[in-house]
C-alpha cells in the first residue's frame, strides 16, 4: 500500500491561512480539500476571498502546497452538463508557483437521486475533463457504483473515494477493497486522530490482498471539526501526525 494523501477536507475562511501553510510544509503527505458551491462560496463572498488570499500567500512565499476543489450543488450539477459556471471557473485558473493549477484535483460531488444529475452524463463528463485537463475524485457507494464503473470504462480520468456513509462521517466494520486496480482510490467516513492508525489498518488489509497497485489516500473532515464545526488546525496536526507515523512504520515492516 502507498499513501498518496492524507486529506484534511474542510479548509475555508475560517482556517488561518499562514498556520495551515506552514502544516502543510511540515507534512508533505498532507492535502487541504475545500468545499465550493453557490451557497457555500457565492459571488463576492468570504470563501472565494479567502482563496484568492490563500493564492497570494503562496505565491508570494513561494510555496506549492497539495489543494483539492470539492464541488457541491448546483456547481456540480451543471459540471454533469458540461458547464462550467462563472465564479468555478475563475477558482480553476488560479495557478502554483510552477504555473500549474491550484487545485490539482477536483472532487465532484454527485449522488444519483440527490442531485439533478443525469444517469447518461458518461460522454459529457468525459469531454469536459479533456476541455478544462484536470483530474478528478468521483465519491463511490453503492448508490451511484453504476456511474462510477462505467465512466471507467468510458476512459475518464479520476480517483476513486469509498464513503459508504456518503460524507456523513461513519466508519465502517471493515473497509472496501479496490475497484479499479490502476487508480488512486481514497477511504473516507470516521476517520478523526483518534481513528485514523485503526482505519488505516482496516485499509491495508483491503488493499494489501487486492489486485491493484496500492495507491490510496484518506480523507477526514468530521473529525477535524471543532465545537463550531470549523476545521481545527490542532487536530488537523494530530491526524497528520499519526497518519504519518503509522504509514513510516508500516513501510518499514513495524508490527502495527
Amino acid at each position: 500500500m502507498i499513501l498518496n494523501f492524507i486529506t484534511c477536507s474542510g479548509t475555508n475562511e475560517f482556517t488561518d491561512i499562514r498556520e495551515l501553510v506552514a502544516l502543510m510544509q511540515e507534512y508533505p503527505l498532507g492535502e487541504i480539500g475545500v468545499q465550493v458551491s453557490e451557497k457555500q462560496s457565492p459571488k463576492g463572498g468570504a470563501r472565494i476571498e479567502w482563496i484568492r488570499e490563500l493564492n497570494a500567500y503562496l505565491a508570494e512565499h513561494n510555496i506549492a502546497i497539495n489543494a483539492a476543489l470539492h464541488i457541491n450543488r448546483s456547481w456540480v450539477e451543471s459540471l454533469c452538463r458540461g458547464i462550467v459556471v462563472p465564479d468555478l471557473h475563475e477558482l480553476l485558473e488560479l495557478r502554483d508557483i510552477y504555473g500549474l493549477p491550484m487545485f490539482k484535483r477536483l472532487q465532484l460531488n454527485f449522488k444519483l437521486g440527490r442531485d439533478d444529475v443525469r444517469e447518461d452524463c458518461d460522454d459529457t463528463l468525459v469531454e469536459l475533463q479533456h476541455n478544462i485537463k484536470r483530474r478528478f475524485i468521483l465519491s463511490c457507494n453503492k448508490s451511484n457504483e453504476r456511474i462510477v464503473r462505467s465512466l471507467y470504462l468510458k476512459g475518464l480520468r479520476f480517483d476513486c473515494l469509498y464513503d459508504s456513509s456518503f460524507g456523513a462521517g461513519i466508519a465502517p466494520d471493515s473497509r472496501q477493497a479496490p475497484m479499479f486496480s490502476d487508480i488512486l482510490q481514497g477511504y473516507a467516513g470516521g476517520i478523526s486522530p483518534q481513528s485514523v492508525c485503526s482505519e488505516l489498518g482496516k485499509i491495508s488489509r483491503a488493499t494489501d490482498n487486492s489486485a491493484t497497485l496500492g495507491n490510496i489516500y484518506i480523507d477526514a473532515q468530521k473529525g477535524l471539526e471543532d465545537e463550531q464545526t470549523h476545521l481545527s488546525l490542532e487536530k488537523c496536526r494530530t491526524y497528520l501526525a499519526y497518519a504519518t507515523r503509522w504509514y513510516r512504520n508500516y513501510r518499514w515492516g513495524v508490527d502495527l
